[in-house]
C-alpha cells in the first residue's frame, strides 16, 4: 500500500512538498483510498488558506466537525484533521454529529475563525461514484476496485478550492482557552495513575471516576 501511496500523491502537481508528504501519510493512517478523505483533506487546505494560518503543530488552532455517526462518508474527518493538525489526540478535534459535512475551523490565538462546507453538487456526485455502489453492496472499502477509486480521488485534489468547498469568513469566535495539566495521582483504590483534572475527592482522600462512589 505504501508504494501505491507514494505514486498518487506525486502525481498531484497541485500539491506542495510538504502537502503531498501530509497527503502520503493520510492515506496510510486513514486505510484505504476513498472520496470523502480527500475531500476533507481539500477542504482543510482551503480552511487553513482562508483563515491565514498553517497546519497546526502545537494547541493554536481548533475544529469542530458536523458530520454525524453511522452513515457514509465520514471518511471527511480524517482528511480534515490530517490537512489541519487538529487531532483528535491533541484534544483540538470536537464532533457535533448533525450529518453535515460542515466544519469550523478556528485560530485560538487571534479569536478568529472560518466556517466551510462541501458544495452540494459534489455531495451528490461522491454519493452517486462507483465507490459508493460497491460500498452499499457490502464491499469493503479496501476491496473496492482502484478503477473506482483513483481517478476520484486524483480528479478531487487536483480541483480548484472553490470548486469544492464554501469558505465563509473569517469571523469573530470566542473560544475558552484551558491550561493543560501536567500533573498525574495515584487512585487510592484501584492504584491506578490519572490527571490530576479528573481526580474525584472522597473522604478526603483522591479516587478516579470509576472508582468514585458518591457519583453513582
Amino acid at each position: 500500500m505504501f508504494d501505491k501511496s507514494r505514486e498518487l500523491t506525486k502525481k498531484l502537481t497541485k500539491l506542495n512538498d510538504f502537502q503531498r508528504e501530509i497527503l502520503y501519510s493520510s492515506i496510510n493512517v486513514h486505510g484505504h483510498i476513498c472520496g470523502g478523505m480527500p475531500l476533507g483533506f481539500l477542504a482543510g487546505l482551503a480552511a487553513l488558506e482562508k483563515l491565514g494560518i498553517e497546519r497546526e503543530r502545537n494547541m493554536d488552532s481548533m475544529l469542530v466537525v458536523y458530520v454525524g455517526n453511522n452513515h457514509a462518508a465520514g471518511c471527511f474527518v480524517d482528511g480534515l484533521q490530517f490537512a489541519t493538525g487538529c487531532t483528535f489526540g491533541k484534544g483540538l478535534l470536537k464532533k457535533e454529529p448533525k450529518g453535515k459535512w460542515e466544519f469550523l475551523l478556528i485560530n485560538k490565538k487571534n479569536g478568529e475563525a472560518v466556517r466551510g462546507r462541501i458544495k452540494n453538487e459534489i455531495i451528490e456526485g461522491a454519493f452517486n461514484a462507483p465507490f459508493m455502489s460497491y460500498r452499499r453492496k457490502g464491499v469493503n472499502p479496501t476491496d473496492v476496485p482502484e478503477d473506482a477509486t483513483h481517478d476520484v480521488f486524483l480528479k478531487i485534489l487536483s480541483t480548484d478550492f472553490d470548486k469544492v468547498v464554501e469558505i465563509d469568513g473569517p469571523f469573530k469566535y470566542e473560544i475558552v482557552r484551558k491550561k493543560p495539566c501536567f500533573k498525574i495521582v495515584k487512585c487510592s483504590r484501584c492504584g491506578m495513575y490519572i490527571a490530576e483534572n479528573y481526580i474525584s475527592l472522597e473522604d478526603g482522600t483522591p479516587v478516579c471516576l470509576d472508582c468514585f462512589q458518591y457519583g453513582r
